[in-house]
């Protein structure tokens, strides 16, 4: 007698049992029934995970913490060199006319920020000036 191929599924699938296989009692295990878990203990006797705890977790958080702060202070300083390494690389492919006026570009600012200082220190020393007379004369602030 010659069967399809599904039937022949069919009758293997019956062949199975459905309900879960039970375990004996192991003769070794650790905890006894009467044994009350303790605070510090994950796993109860039900063999279910209890609740991780406190400093564990404490600790996977702060490692977590720290490996994602390194990563981005890592992936910041990458980008930098490679800022660093295309403007080293743009400056070293400039003609030189296009070299002195980049430099002469820079000379203007240094200019602007040479004089900005310079007033802002002529007016600290006129303050300085005004606070020695005042005290010379002997008013007070």
């Amino acid at each position: 007698m010659l069967r399809s191929p599904q039937t022949l599924l069919r009758s293997s699938r019956r062949a199975f049992s459905t309900s879960t296989p039970t375990l004996k009692s192991q003769p070794y295990a650790k905890s006894s029934p009467k044994q009350q878990i303790g605070k510090g203990d994950s796993k109860p006797e039900n063999g279910k995970a209890g609740p991780v705890p406190r400093w564990k977790r404490l600790i996977w958080t702060g490692a977590f913490a720290a490996t994602a702060f390194t990563g981005s202070i890592y992936g910041a300083g990458l980008k930098t060199q490679k800022e660093w390494k295309e403007e080293k690389q743009k400056v070293q492919e400039l003609t030189t006319d296009e070299k002195v006026a980049m430099l002469e570009n820079s000379k203007g600012e240094l200019w602007k920020q040479k004089v900005s200082l310079e007033q802002k220190l002529g007016e600290v020393r006129r303050r300085m000036e005004k606070e020695k007379q005042q005290q010379q004369q002997g008013v007070p602030k």
